[in-house]
Formats: C-alpha cells, sequence, structure tokens
C-alpha cells in the first residue's frame, strides 16, 4: 500500500539549485537512466530488482527524488525503511551503490561539490536501508509479517510478477508481504504459482 511521504526531523531540507543543476528533472532522468542500466546488470545489486522492470524503478527513484528537492508533493511510495525492509544490506553494498550513483552523476555533469550534496541525500537514509537481516514492513507504526500475502488495489497499473499480464488501474490483487510482488486475481489467482506461501 502506498503511502504520503512526510517530511520528518532529519530529512534534508528541498535543493532548488542542486534541481536546477540537474536540468529541472531532464537531468535526473538521463542520470537514472544511465544509473539503472548499471544497477540491473551489476550481479550485486541486480538481483534486488528481479521482479520489478527498470522503468518502473526509475520512475518510482525520479518522483521520490524530485520531492526531496523540490518539496513538490508527487511521490506516493513507501519510505525507504518500508522499501527496503525485505533486503539484506550492508554498509559495504550501500557505498557500492553510492559509488555507482556519483559516478553517473559525474558522467552526466555534476561537479564534485553537487555530487556530494546529492550523496547526503543517501546518508539520511542509510540507518533505515542498511540491515544484517529482513526487518518487518511497518504501517502506521505496527509491523507487517514478512511472510503471506495482502490485498492491495492497484494504483496506476502494472505488471503481474506472476505471468505478466497488465494489472489495470483500480484492478484487484494481493502482494507477497515481504517481497512486495504482486499478483492479479483473475490471471494468477492471487497467488505466485512457483508456490509463495499463503496468508
Amino acid at each position: 500500500m502506498a503511502v504520503r511521504l512526510r517530511r520528518r526531523g532529519g530529512d534534508l531540507a528541498p535543493d532548488p539549485e542542486l534541481w536546477a543543476a540537474l536540468r529541472h528533472g531532464d537531468g535526473l532522468r538521463e542520470v537514472l537512466d544511465d544509473f539503472y542500466t548499471r544497477v540491473y546488470a551489476d550481479p550485486r545489486l541486480g538481483p534486488f530488482f528481479r521482479f520489478a522492470t527498470r522503468e518502473r524503478a526509475i520512475d518510482k527513484q525520479f518522483a521520490f527524488l524530485k520531492e526531496l528537492l523540490t518539496g513538490e508533493e508527487c511521490y506516493f511510495g513507501d519510505r525507504p525503511y518500508n522499501a527496503h525492509h525485505w533486503m539484506v544490506i550492508s554498509d559495504e553494498l550501500f557505498d557500492h551503490r553510492e559509488q555507482l550513483m556519483a559516478d553517473c552523476l559525474r558522467r552526466h555533469g555534476l561537479d564534485e561539490a553537487q555530487v556530494a550534496r546529492f550523496r547526503r541525500i543517501d546518508e539520511v537514509f542509510r540507518k533505515q536501508i542498511v540491515k544484517s537481516e529482513p526487518k518487518p514492513k511497518k504501517l502506521r507504526g505496527e509491523a507487517i509479517p514478512l511472510t503471506g500475502f495482502g490485498d492491495v488495489v492497484i494504483a496506476g497499473g502494472t505488471l503481474c510478477d506472476g505471468c505478466g499480464q497488465a494489472l489495470d488501474d483500480g484492478s484487484a490483487a494481493r502482494y507477497h508481504l515481504r517481497t512486495g510482488q504482486t499478483y492479479g486475481l483473475t490471471c494468477c489467482d492471487g497467488a505466485e504459482p512457483r508456490g509463495l506461501e499463503r496468508a
């Protein structure tokens, strides 16, 4: 279930100068296209994205960063803790991901001071993402189990992770509570065909 990104104490203030350096979004989209091309080909990072298309990853990260950099309410996904709750990510792997991003930012014209400002965004969320074991997703302060399925109404449209069929805006589906994989009720009966447990 998507929730509103609410600013909290410790979050970075909007950075209109960095947004301008990213050509008011055009440059950011080019950076993310380059970055996710490399991430999906990376043997260490790629497996985390095997159930999401590159385009979807780019779109979600673009909206997330745009909201942080501009203050405009345009991101409707999970906060970083919930988006990464099931991923076991070490500090070293987090650093590897940051270095890939920094290299892409430089390739697309940002200077070292701008790269450092961009990297501060990642550092704000490091404690929410780095962990040695999966953590339960939290919704309104309540922990959601790491196993089983939940019901969801599709917002914006997506693809069924079981068969690849389109799931239209407003259609009912089920999603795995740990991985976030989504399965249509009509095409896959709401369950992953290779046998993930049902709720």
